[in-house]
């Protein structure tokens, strides 16, 4: 950005490039150092020549010495003066004039850029701190998101654990009651063998008995009618379909006991 120079510094830098056209200004002018009072002389200039006026000044400052270099002198303006001029700097009075005010300027510089760096380290940090805040903001929120569906897998774990335990205890139940059944039917099953073997041997000793009395008698046992025989078949049929529908138990035992002789038949 262009800096505006004071009028004292315009005059300086025009009147050191008149001398030079004159052919004052000696063979050490560059054209650069020319270039840069002619913006001088339009009032303006850049931040690199003002940063490198100070040092010039303080390095040049013998050259004033030079009775050549002093107004007043026959021989004046010599080369140390033409180009004291060209940087815009007093050959007469404070000729430490535009030394001074290129300081305060870069001065000014240095403060605006520290001022600059402070307010872009300020907008950096902040900028950091609101990212930080985000992803924070971002991480929580997450974070409650997996909390909601932990919570939610844990509640629904939970009740299939209870389901299942309420199915196994009822499994359980339906073994008990099984285990009971078939503890029922053996009971059924070993009084059901006994009977039978009862029976058995009570036919064995009335079928005996008979004999011997038919014997004795000298007769032969009468045969039942085809009507006898029907009844007592009908009989049988519906004492042992009775039988078949009775659960287990004491009270089937005891109907068994009643009618074993049909039942085993």
């Amino acid at each position: 950005m262009p800096i505006d120079v004071p009028e004292f510094l315009k005059r300086n830098a025009q009147r050191g490039l008149d001398y030079n056209r004159e052919g004052k200004g000696g063979e050490g002018l560059t054209d650069k150092t020319l270039d840069e009072a002619r913006e001088f002389a339009q009032g303006f200039t850049t931040e690199s020549k003002v940063r490198r006026m100070p040092a010039w000044f303080a390095r040049h400052k013998p050259d004033l010495d030079a009775p050549a270099n002093q107004p007043g002198n026959d021989d004046f303006p010599g080369a140390g003066a033409v180009a004291w001029l060209i940087w815009g700097g007093s050959v007469s009075g404070d000729t430490m004039d535009a030394a001074d005010w290129a300081q305060r300027q870069v001065d000014r510089l240095d403060r605006d850029a520290q001022a600059f760096d402070s307010r872009r380290i300020d907008k950096m940090a902040s900028e950091i701190t609101a990212s930080i805040e985000e992803q924070l903001a971002s991480a929580l929120a997450e974070k409650a998101e997996l909390q909601t569906s932990f919570e939610s897998l844990a509640s629904s774990n939970v009740a299939k654990v209870t389901e299942l335990e309420g199915s196994l205890a009822e499994s359980a139940k339906e073994i008990a009651e099984l285990k009971s059944r078939v503890s029922a039917l053996d009971c059924d099953k070993t009084a059901l063998k006994a009977s039978l073997e009862e029976a058995l041997a009570n036919q064995v000793s009335a079928s005996k008995e008979a004999a011997k009395i038919v014997a004795s008698l000298g007769t032969s046992p009468v045969a039942a009618s085809p009507a006898d025989d029907a009844a007592e078949a009908l009989d049988a049929a519906t004492i042992k379909a009775t039988f078949l529908k009775m659960k287990p138990g004491a009270e089937k035992t005891a109907f068994f006991n009643a009618h074993k002789r049909t039942l085993i038949s």
